[in-house]
């Protein structure tokens, strides 16, 4: 048996056993190289954002080689949980993109997440009613008793408001549209009401400007573009693309 294995393997040329050897770097090569910049790059996001629990990139390139040369990328998909973006907590989001420009010298250099391009994909966020609430707690005016309820197609607001000093019982309702092209998410008041009492303008100035958040999207770890809100219990989903070839800045 051992001279059959002998002969065997004497029996391969040795420009074979080369290429085998050659082929099987290349694979591991192709395999590792986006693992690894995928990974430098979760760390940049991390550093780019107030506080995330997890965060997840998964790179596509081929042939890698274009990837560490130029940072060019055939797609990439995100996925974020728990990020805080502007002071406000984004319970998840998850993009996919295609056509990806990676700025590699911002990588190696600052450890910073930056892409000189990026084309066409899709993005979802989820915005939970608690977290919306902490975060207008932090608005200026507005007291700890405030409460926000989502449900669906509605964004209610109620508890007690600061203007001049007095506090103000009051209930709105309104909803998030998107702003400034689809780049800003921001909440709209559409009715007050306080006691089925009719406000004074200065009054109810002052409550829409004590109640004035919004969300600039262009400071997500990947820019979007707002296609559709979506108001539902206890979450509010935001549907949106990537700026993609339209000439819009990233």
């Amino acid at each position: 048996m051992s001279g059959l294995r002998d002969l065997r393997t004497e029996g391969v040329p040795p420009i074979i056993i080369a290429l085998i050897i050659v082929l099987g770097a290349l694979l591991v090569f192709e395999l590792a190289v986006p693992r690894i910049i995928a990974s430098r790059l979760e760390n940049a996001v991390r550093s780019s954002v107030d506080s995330i629990d997890y965060v997840r990139v998964r790179l596509r390139s081929f042939p890698a080689i274009n990837l560490i040369s130029s940072g060019r990328v055939n797609s990439v998909s995100m996925n974020c949980k728990g990020l805080f973006v502007e002071g406000l907590r984004i319970e998840s989001l998850m993009v996919d993109a295609s056509d990806i420009l990676i700025d590699m010298q911002a990588l190696r250099e600052e450890s910073r997440f930056s892409l000189s391009h990026i084309g066409q994909g899709q993005a979802e966020l989820v915005i939970g009613q608690d977290d919306l609430t902490r975060y207008v707690h932090g608005l200026k005016g507005v007291l700890e008793s405030v409460l926000i309820e989502l449900s669906p197609g509605r964004v209610g607001v109620k508890g007690d408001v600061s203007v001049a000093g007095i506090d103000i019982p009051v209930n709105f309702d309104g909803e998030f549209v998107a702003e400034q092209n689809g780049t800003r998410l921001s909440y709209q008041i559409n009715n007050i009401q306080v006691g089925g009492a009719r406000l004074p303008s200065i009054i109810r100035d002052g409550l829409m400007r004590g109640l004035d958040f919004s969300l600039d999207m262009s400071s997500l770890p990947i820019p979007v573009i707002i296609s559709d809100i979506s108001m539902e219990d206890k979450i509010v989903r935001i549907i949106g693309r990537t700026p993609g070839d339209t000439g819009e800045s990233i």
